[in-house]
């Protein structure tokens, strides 16, 4: 409590207040940004740092910041709606987000997406504001070690996401991981799989995967649909008896505030992972969704993945809490703790800000002026969010004979825009095919795709790890941050069954 006594805690609030008209432009930039499948933040941000270099450092970097958090909240839309998730850690969002919208609920599903970034985004703020010390000692105490364990946290959900049942998911899973270790050794650099081909130098780009498996395997599925019920509009029966407009969109807001403790929970589990230099929103999305899963009920547990409101309240509560945790080791340490806050760091480089811990003592109000811009930037996401909402959620409603072809066309660009190679579209295709044939066959493709977003990190992880302990395995277990985590991870396997073992033996007394 000692920080809100500080004086440069009310000069960043002067700051903060003098600048907050630049707040909504870079909100509405952001949404803008992260509906467009293969443009995340991060590239976003290197697109407009020559603007950056050239502001104000305190009026860039909150510029940045709400871009940042814009994005988070924008991705979600397209996965929602037509299962195209605008960024990596909205694909997610998009495991019961378009469950939901295709039952004829797209604006619940938004509101309920919109809210929960909303509360992800205060709860990070919060926290970045009164633990950024605490947590940042914490996360640089991380090695390879406990990263590997903390990425085990989402490699568990392989085997709860199937509706073919738990060897059908861990069969897809183990898959997506296999699939990852295409391209260049992370350790040695000897390439794997690539078949000669440079464009698989660097591995399989996820954006195409992530396009080709839930989108364009979607779109087959979708015309397959078309072609045997002789409709183009396959799903309008369902979608008549839906809440329209804004009664649509607060009504997931209502159901957002009903599930308090998921969405609590997964906003600091956001902060906590973003706090881990290199985590990154994906990784907390996955989380996130896997702990959610593990404390509900059996029966709700069987309906993830098929439009349960906390599968989307639990990945966007978390990415929206990686933007406050992964400027704590920035501000404190001089760590970017995700590729967007690198950029951060390039702007304040540049401006001349003692970046590293005398940055708070030398450049206090300008942190402080960052750290409350998360609040107004929440507020106004919350804002222009709903409003944006209000008018995309129709396109759930459009004729497929209009949006097949027009999304057949945006998943293409999608995965050409990445790395602008012609590759990349054919590995759409590919990927849009396999997962096409896995949905027949009851295998998850969101299995496979965490595999492949997941392979990298852990694969580097492992192998670090595995140096520090000069080759014995056993150092994952017994460095002490690493058995707590184990310990940990044991536990969310535990308490559901005890939480749940009480829930029926209430019902049989009553």
């Amino acid at each position: 409590m000692d920080a809100f006594f500080d004086s440069n805690v009310w000069a960043g609030l002067c700051i903060a207040a003098s600048q907050i008209w630049v707040v909504p432009i870079g909100v509405f930039v952001g949404i803008l940004v992260g509906a467009l499948p293969g443009l995340g933040a991060s590239n976003a941000l290197a697109i407009f740092l020559p603007m950056l270099l050239s502001m104000p450092v305190s009026m860039a970097l909150i510029f940045a910041t709400s871009l940042y958090c814009g994005a988070e909240v924008g991705g979600s839309y397209p996965a929602i709606l037509i299962n195209i998730p605008g960024t990596g850690s909205a694909a997610v969002a998009a495991f019961d987000g378009y469950p939901m919208a295709k039952m004829g609920k797209p604006a619940q599903a938004m509101g309920v997406s919109i809210f929960a970034s909303f509360v992800g985004g205060i709860m990070g703020g919060i926290v970045c504001l009164t633990c950024t010390p605490i947590i940042s000692k914490f996360a640089l105490s991380l090695s390879s070690v406990e990263m590997t364990v903390i990425i085990m946290f989402g490699v568990v959900v392989l085997g709860q996401m199937s509706s073919g049942g738990l060897a059908k998911g861990l069969v897809a899973g183990i898959f997506g991981l296999l699939v990852a270790t295409t391209g260049s050794d992370p350790i040695w650099g000897h390439a794997r799989a690539t078949f000669g081909s440079l464009y698989l130098a660097d591995g399989i780009p996820v954006i195409a995967a992530l396009i080709g498996l839930l989108a364009f395997s979607e779109l087959m599925a979708a015309m397959e649909d078309a072609v045997n019920s002789d409709s183009t509009q396959p799903q309008q029966a369902m979608m008549t008896n839906a809440s329209l407009g804004y009664s649509g969109i607060f009504d997931g807001f209502r159901m957002t505030i009903v599930r308090w403790v998921n969405t609590i929970r997964s906003a600091l589990i956001g902060v906590f992972i973003g706090a881990v230099p290199g985590a990154g929103a994906s990784i907390a999305s996955f989380v996130a969704y896997q702990q959610a899963a593990n404390f509900s009920s059996p029966e709700d547990k069987q309906t993830f993945g098929k439009g349960n409101p906390d599968g989307i309240i639990a990945p966007e509560a978390a990415n929206n809490g990686v933007v406050g945790g992964s400027l704590i080791p920035l501000l404190t340490l001089g760590i970017p703790g995700s590729s967007s806050m690198a950029v951060l760091m390039v702007v304040m480089a540049y401006e001349g800000l003692a970046v590293g811990p005398r940055l708070l003592e030398q450049n206090g109000d300008i942190v402080y002026a960052l750290l409350w811009t998360q609040f107004t930037a929440a507020l106004v996401m919350l804002i222009l969010g709903t409003i944006c909402a209000y008018f995309i959620y129709r396109m759930a409603y459009i004729s497929l004979s209009v949006m097949i072809p027009i999304v057949s066309v945006f998943a293409l660009i999608g995965g050409f825009a990445m790395r602008q190679f012609t590759f990349d579209m054919v590995l759409v295709l590919v990927f849009g095919v396999l997962g096409y044939v896995m949905k027949k066959y009851k295998y998850p493709p969101p299995a496979m795709l965490l595999g492949i977003i997941l392979g990298p990190l852990l694969e580097a992880n492992m192998f670090r790890g595995l140096k520090i302990g000069l080759g014995d395995p056993m150092v994952f277990f017994t460095r002490p941050l690493s058995a707590m985590l184990w310990g940990l991870l044991l536990l969310t396997f535990i308490l559901p069954v005890l939480f749940n073992r009480m829930r029926s033996q209430k019902k049989r007394k009553n």
